[in-house]
């Protein structure tokens, strides 16, 4: 078990050493390319989130929507499914919350806890069309859930321009009163305690995932689908609960990013997290364990690029070329080591 954990961490330490590399190289390249000062870029991208505590707290705050997606995404790519509809789930948790709240009342805990519940049952509920449709007829569930986040979306785009819209403030729900919302770690610098609620979520999810049995049928039906069968297991199932799990988080993780962090909801367009899971999942090897520190270095990094964009040398989307070549790196090396199994199997 030691030798297990160790081998962990050592992979997850080359993974965030090889990430770090690709930024300081797409940053020189930038650099070089808009002609701006080399040093001082540098500087502000890899010491400037670490500068006072108003930039660490975003750091934190940055963690939040990613660990509750990248969790989302490792559970299901465990299971062998590559589910999009982490984007919309998280984009439609926190529309309900954001509707749900006012309409329960300034309760203490209670009103974000259940708001939050809420949503997550809901857009595990939404998450089922996928899976059934993967489970019962094959239908790729990349597809198939890729279309669906657009179906949420727009969805969403006609309640909040009508019927769950604050009449006195366009195109958003109700405001969210103190007691609606997750209370604050921190006051000063409004850290928002959705960051444990999230760290949990990644501590359940693993304890999930390799000390249960449900969790080991799980993982089997994803590592080989035809031994899992022969073995008893049946893997239309729990395909489909990995998808229907894996929605329940993210829609979990867009409410309480919400309740946390904002006073209402007034999103204009999908936010993008739930597409960032699959960079955290990615660096993190799908294990749940490993994803709250893939979060703290995403938002890292994240922090550092908004810092270069205020130099007003280099704009703040080089973190997105970066995001990208971290997927083409670690996806590539998901695809080949899978294919190497399929390959051992057959041979």
């Amino acid at each position: 078990m030691k030798s297990s954990i160790l081998k962990s961490l050592c992979t997850l330490l080359i993974r965030l050493t090889l990430a770090l590399a690709v930024a300081a190289i797409v940053l020189a390249g930038a650099c070089i390319l808009m002609e701006g000062s080399l040093e001082d870029i540098m500087t502000a991208f890899f010491l400037g989130p670490l500068e006072d505590e108003y930039a660490i707290a975003e750091i934190l705050r940055e963690m939040v929507p990613l660990i509750f997606t990248g969790v989302a995404v490792s559970l299901m790519v465990r299971c062998g499914q590559f589910n999009m509809f982490v984007e919309g789930a998280f984009f439609g948790g926190a529309f309900l919350a954001g509707v749900l709240a006012p309409m329960l009342g300034e309760h203490f805990l209670v009103t974000p806890i259940i708001s939050i519940l809420s949503a997550a049952v809901a857009m595990g509920a939404v998450g089922y069309i996928p899976a059934k449709m993967k489970s019962s007829l094959g239908v790729n569930e990349f597809v198939s859930s890729l279309m669906l986040n657009y179906i949420v979306y727009w969805v969403v785009m006609y309640l909040i321009h009508g019927v769950a819209a604050d009449p006195d403030y366009p195109n958003a729900t109700l405001y969210l009163e103190d007691l609606m919302r997750l209370p604050l770690l921190q006051e000063d610098i409004e850290l928002s305690s959705n960051l444990i609620i999230a760290l949990l979520a990644a501590l359940g999810c693993g304890v999930f995932l390799f000390k249960t049995k449900w969790g080991y049928a799980l993982r089997m039906t994803g590592d080989n689908p035809t031994f899992a069968v022969y073995s008893g297991i049946k893997a239309k199932k729990y395909v489909a609960s990995s998808q229907v799990i894996g929605s329940a988080l993210a829609g979990m993780g867009g409410a309480s990013f919400l309740l946390g962090n904002y006073y209402r909801f007034q999103w204009a367009s999908l936010p993008n997290y739930g597409f960032d899971g699959f960079v955290i999942a990615s660096i993190a090897g799908n294990n749940p364990y490993a994803v709250p520190p893939a979060a703290l270095f995403l938002g890292y990094l994240r922090v550092g690029a908004l810092q270069v964009s205020r130099l007003g040398d280099i704009p703040n989307e080089v973190i997105y070329v970066i995001q990208a070549i971290i997927i083409i790196l670690f996806g590539a090396q998901f695809i080949l080591s899978r294919r190497r199994k399929e390959g051992g199997k057959h041979a």
